[in-house]
């Protein structure tokens, strides 16, 4: 299949899916639990707040999706992440570079140090 392109317009049409991506990843009750581990989703999450900052950088400055990004500052998301990772993936029979990539699927679109990458880790070891 060749490639496939989808357009989206208007800024307001991003921002707008990028909250329908942040609810269907993060929802304490998700229809489809396979929805907020998915690398395909993980990557289009990553493309689209990519574009938002770009979009927003000359208004704000590309530092607010920087900040809103960082781990640290969604306590939120980051509990449901390790909810999410527990309860629906393979995270007990992962070896560490899986680990890893479970990790940058279900935190997505989040971005995170590489201490906090193995301080993630272990906690999650540490929830078994």
């Amino acid at each position: 299949m060749g490639d496939i392109q989808f357009v989206i317009h208007d800024y307001y049409d991003m921002l707008n899916l990028h909250k329908a991506l942040l609810e269907a990843k993060f929802h304490e009750s998700p229809d489809n639990v396979y929805v907020s581990g998915s690398p395909i989703v993980a990557k289009l999450y990553n493309e689209l707040l990519d574009r938002l900052a770009e979009c927003e950088a000359k208004k704000k400055g590309k530092e607010n999706w920087t900040e809103w990004r960082k781990i640290k500052n969604q306590n939120f998301y980051k509990e449901r992440a390790i909810d999410n990772i527990i309860h629906f993936s393979q995270w007990r029979t992962s070896d560490c570079q899986q680990k890893v990539d479970l990790i940058y699927n279900y935190f997505s679109p989040f971005n995170y140090t590489e201490d906090e990458l193995s301080n993630l880790i272990y906690e999650i070891d540490n929830k078994f």
